[in-house]
């Protein structure tokens, strides 16, 4: 939050009143920061001599609506307001909170003889401090500009505000929306800038308790998926709160951004790319996505966005990052008949595998097309990277893509995720409801993966939506409406699960618009160029040297059968860096022992034998970074490319000890 002191003498006050400065800013080079601020009074029509009883008076119940709108603000402040009223002088000073539209609704004041004084000037509960009542003031100055504003003595656009300092700040909800201010004001004889700097610092920390305690609000479901979100993610992502800070990242983003180390909250989301929380915030509520370009190297990222929040606000916005392809570059890119689509959202999608790109060109073909697509793939081969690019390419490419993990949640909390649900319509739900991911999804894309999951009633349910676009939230009758395109994913054999009864045939009839399969990475021939290509991407990320594979690595590599398929590949080569320690060559010393050494056999697509490799291969990861680290977590963290606090996460979940730190 910026500052502002306004001052000015009583001989350029009465210079303004008689018109003498009206030609001044195009003949003084350097003309007096107040002066626009009086002209802006003069043009609203304030007085400028500052009568006892002037502008509106709110009291009785109005007044009392007023301070219930602002009581979660006056829960922060209350206690602080007779800290900032104190002061060591003998006739004293008021502090105040104010509304948005500068009606103060509660006042604290040290005692003293300007106790008496601050009544006459209507520093008093129910006065009405905005700019057009009064001119500049700091009150109404700091609601204007979004600024921690002081007004000393004559700076006051009414002359009988020029005994008074006064400092005020703006105070911010969760949101971002400005929500009132809070003030100080003492006789011009006592002013002191330090006083500024606590009333905004004041200002600042109710902020964040407001933030905290809307984030404490958000089901644990919803900020688990947001942490995941950051985890799984190879691309840069970050989450933003108002009024533009960056409250987390992940490992590509701090390589975007230029953090190596430190906390997010260091970072104004503003300065790194260039867009304002507004715009961030208009764009996910609308499904727009956004264009970037980084200050300093000059690239270019389309920015898509989501909101976190509550109904139709945000309490955060959801930012991932893609690459924005150019014709100049795409002029660069070699063409040919066999090549599948490059660029954008495609390029996540990496390998050069025969079968690899001809998925990629179908998937291409279909994508400005509205029909529903189901992808059949194994875990880990890139379904939801195979997803985005399908949305980037399609007719709703400008509406959100809205993702939801069908076998992550209980059936419950997946019908109040995907519909909705009413106020209190069940125990712990939003007091003001929640619009769910259906209402999210207008007018972009809804990719529910592992659909296989989804419980036999929901199945029933999704139907009747994909048939005419109408639902109900939970707990309520009233149906709404909703237009997406459907994206579907599994690993499961659907046409099993129809015989068995587990998934209904209609729903699956339904889905077989485009039937998508990518290919398991033991059926690709691209897997040494493959593994170079993520190695490199790993290294980048994670802070580590440009590194290459041996020739004997390579060959273990392409002798294992790669149950986890891409994902257990990212898993091994990260471990396979934190081992290398740095070296320019990464050896078979490097990989886990048991790598490529047992017999070649095809898994089943839902292995639980693969899964427990991967968490071996997590384990072993995590335990060589804190070893190379000697226990300290903040720089293991780095070596494995991911936020401290996911590091910890993944300490507790796998179970391990934490070794002593050196």
């Amino acid at each position: 939050m910026g500052t502002l002191t306004l001052s000015a003498s009583a001989h350029l006050w009465e210079q303004f009143l008689v018109g003498a400065l009206d030609g001044e800013q195009t003949v003084v080079p350097e003309v007096p920061p107040i002066l626009s601020r009086w002209q802006r009074s003069r043009a609203l029509g304030a007085p400028c001599t500052g009568l006892p009883h002037e502008g509106p008076s709110v009291g009785g119940a109005a007044l009392v609506e007023r301070r219930a709108r602002l009581e979660p603000v006056w829960h922060e402040v209350r206690d602080i307001l007779d800290v900032l009223a104190a002061a060591p002088l003998p006739s004293g000073r008021v502090a105040l909170l104010a509304d948005r539209e500068g009606v103060i609704l509660a006042t604290r004041s040290s005692g003293g003889s300007f106790g008496g004084h601050a009544d006459d000037v209507r520093l008093v509960a129910g006065a009405c401090w905005d700019e057009v009542s009064r001119g500049t003031n700091a009150i109404g100055t700091a609601l204007v500009e979004s600024s921690a504003v002081a007004v000393v003595g004559p700076a006051h656009y009414a002359q009988r505000h020029h005994g008074l300092v006064c400092y005020a700040a703006p105070v911010r909800d969760a949101f971002g929306e400005l929500v009132g201010v809070l003030d100080v004001t003492g006789p011009a004889s006592g002013a002191d800038p330090l006083v500024l700097v606590a009333v905004a610092s004041i200002a600042h920390s109710a902020e964040a308790r407001l933030r905290e305690v809307a984030w404490a609000r958000v089901a644990s479901a919803v900020r688990g998926g947001l942490e995941a979100r950051l985890a799984r993610e190879d691309g840069p992502v970050l989450l933003i709160e108002a009024p533009g800070r960056v409250r987390r990242l992940n490992g590509a983003a701090r390589t975007v951004v230029g953090l190596s180390r430190g906390s997010p909250e260091e970072l104004s989301w503003g300065r790194v790319l260039g867009l304002s929380w507004a715009a961030l915030k208009d764009a996910a509520l609308r499904g727009h996505s956004l264009e970037a370009r980084h200050p300093s190297t000059g690239a270019r990222w389309r920015v898509q966005v989501e909101a976190v929040g509550e109904g139709d606000v945000a309490l955060a916005v959801l930012v991932r990052l893609e690459p924005w392809l150019t014709r100049a570059v795409a002029k660069r890119l070699p063409v040919a008949e066999d090549v599948g689509p490059e660029g954008g959202a495609w390029a996540a999608l990496k390998g050069s595998d025969a079968q690899h790109r001809a998925l990629l060109k179908e998937a291409a073909r279909f994508a400005p097309t509205m029909l529903p697509v189901l992808l059949l793939s194994e875990t880990g081969t890139g379904k939801e990277l195979l997803a985005r690019a399908v949305h980037a390419a399609s007719s709703v490419s400008s509406g959100p893509f809205v993702a939801v993990h069908c076998g992550a949640l209980s059936s419950t909390l997946l019908e109040s995720e995907l519909f909705g649900h009413a106020p209190g319509a069940f125990t712990g739900a939003r007091a003001g409801g929640a619009e769910g991911k259906l209402a999210a999804a207008d007018g972009g894309t809804l990719f529910l993966d592992e659909l296989a999951e989804m419980p036999a009633a929901l199945q029933v349910l999704l139907l009747r939506v994909l048939e005419d676009g109408g639902y109900s939230r939970v707990g309520e009758s009233h149906v709404r409406h909703s237009r997406f395109r459907l994206i579907g994913a599994t690993c499961r054999d659907l046409d099993a699960a129809v015989r068995a009864g587990t998934f209904r045939g209609d729903l699956y009839y339904r889905l077989q618009g485009v039937m998508l399969r990518l290919p398991p990475l033991r059926e690709r021939d691209d897997l040494a160029v493959l593994a170079q290509d993520l190695l490199s991407q790993l290294a980048l990320e994670g802070g580590h040297p440009a590194s290459t594979l041996s020739t004997a690595a390579l060959a273990r590599l392409k002798n294992h059968t790669w149950p986890g398929n891409v994902r257990e590949l990212k898993t091994v080569l990260r471990l396979a860096l934190v081992r290398a320690g740095g070296a320019r060559v990464v050896d078979v010393a490097a990989l886990p022992p048991e790598l490529g050494l047992g017999p070649v056999a095809t898994p089943r697509r839902e292995d639980a034998a693969g899964a427990s490799g991967l968490r071996a291969l997590e384990a072993q990861a995590v335990r060589e970074a804190l070893e190379r680290s000697g226990g300290n977590m903040a720089r293991a963290a780095r070596r494995l490319g991911v936020a401290r606090s996911t590091l910890y996460r993944m300490v507790e979940r796998l179970g391990l000890m934490l070794p002593p730190r050196a």
